[in-house]
């Protein structure tokens, strides 16, 4: 269906019906960027900028190596030891030519590590966007369409949504904006407003080193735990515990509040019999004995404790904190009775 969605869209570029501003919404596994890129290209070859066949085709031809000097990448960035000082996408450009040449399906995670973040989030800041701003207004280099693609749109920070938002208002002629986002939620609502949405959907990751890795840590945290009830000097595990998950990349401990939510989410439905996905679980983590912690008195805590930490981590909070805040909270929740049947 997303498949269709996109194509109907490319159709539509080509008989020259060109909006100003596109927003993909999907990830890495369902490859977003190819998508983009897919959505460039259909661009490029509009009859919509009245350009020769033979020039439409050189565009074309230079996009293949990411080397069109009219199509501008935009994605999060921080400082590194090779950039050190107000690092913008452009210093950063050799890395994603490389990256989306091999295989465009890139996570943020497998982003930030190609670039050497280590433990920081990228962001797209003000910098970037007026950047954007006056390149915008500038003349394109092969007399056709400017376009601009910022991957990750939702980490644009408040200052520079709020500049685009203006360029989007009153955009130059000739000019393109293609947003990708896993996050719709997390961006400006005037700036998704705007744009026409192409919902290429989402996948789960297929890692399953990553997901037996989550699936290890959730069982040791949740035994150590389960711990504390009975022995006070337990905490120190979880105090060792959070030193643990404090040593992985932001992104990878987002990852793991999303897969204990799944382990909840999966736990409530076992309970209630109304699916079993106690297979999908390979390591130590046996979800028939667990479901009967996870009931109808703990759940919604359960998730909203995990979402906040969620948030909290993006907002580059302390993870040691963050972890031993919410294992205190988790041990007393494990140990919540459910309602009594009537």
């Amino acid at each position: 269906m997303s498949q269709v969605e996109l194509n109907n869209v490319k159709k539509a570029v080509g008989q020259g019906k060109v909006a100003n501003t596109y927003l993909i919404l999907g990830n890495a596994q369902s490859d977003a960027i190819g998508s983009a890129l897919s959505l460039v290209e259909a661009i490029l070859k509009s009859p919509a900028w009245g350009q020769e066949i033979a020039q439409q085709q050189l565009s074309v031809e230079r996009l293949k190596g990411l080397a069109n000097a009219d199509i501008h990448y935009y994605y999060p960035v921080n400082t590194t030891p090779e950039f050190k000082k107000s690092p913008s996408s452009s210093d950063f450009i050799n890395h994603w030519r490389e990256m989306v040449l091999n295989d465009s399906r890139i996570s943020i995670t497998d982003w930030y590590k190609k670039i050497g973040l280590g433990n920081k989030q990228g962001a797209i800041n003000k910098d970037e966007a007026e950047k954007i701003s006056k390149l915008a207004h500038l003349k394109s280099y092969e007399g056709g369409v400017k376009i601009f693609v910022i991957w990750m749109a939702e980490k644009m920070n408040l200052t520079a949504s709020n500049k685009l938002l203006k360029l989007l208002e009153e955009p130059p002629k000739k000019t393109v904006f293609i947003l990708i986002s896993e996050n719709e939620k997390r961006m400006l609502k005037t700036i998704t407003s705007r744009c026409q949405k192409i919902y290429i959907g989402w996948q789960k990751s297929d890692n399953q080193e990553l997901k037996s890795d989550f699936e290890s840590l959730f069982v040791e945290w949740v035994r150590a735990a389960f711990r504390v009830k009975g022995k006070k000097s337990a905490i120190n595990e979880l105090i060792a515990f959070s030193e643990k998950l404090s040593k992985k990349t932001r992104e990878e401990q987002k990852e793991f509040f999303i897969f204990c939510s799944e382990v909840f989410r999966d736990s409530i439905s076992f309970g209630y019999k109304s699916s079993d996905r106690s297979t999908k679980y390979k390591g130590d983590l046996d979800l028939k004995k667990f479901a009967p912690f996870v009931h109808e008195e703990n759940i919604l805590s359960f998730y909203n404790e995990l979402q906040k930490g969620y948030e909290d981590i993006e907002r580059n909070g302390n993870p040691k904190i963050i972890f031993l805040d919410i294992s205190i909270k988790l041990t007393r929740l494990l140990h919540l009775k459910p309602a009594e049947n009537v």
